[in-house]
């Protein structure tokens, strides 16, 4: 089993988890498309990563935007 790096972003203000998860899954394809990050979606606020590298990369690239928290897992 691999060791995932999980990033869990916090859209405070939306409350239903089908609108949250479609938001998060639009970030992995920012990130992918600006930052040729992958990732994949285990829950409807959790991006995860195959490396600590590439989610430290995600953590900065997301940290500019203020509609959301982000936290290291």
């Amino acid at each position: 089993m691999h060791n995932r790096h999980q990033l869990r972003i916090d859209y405070n203000t939306i409350t239903d988890w089908i609108a949250h998860d479609a938001l998060v899954y639009a970030l992995s394809i920012d990130l992918f498309i600006n930052n040729g990050l992958e990732s994949t979606q285990p829950k409807h606020n959790i991006l995860e990563f195959d490396s600590d590298a590439h989610c430290m990369i995600a953590q900065l690239a997301l940290s500019t935007d203020s509609r959301y928290t982000l936290l290291r897992l």
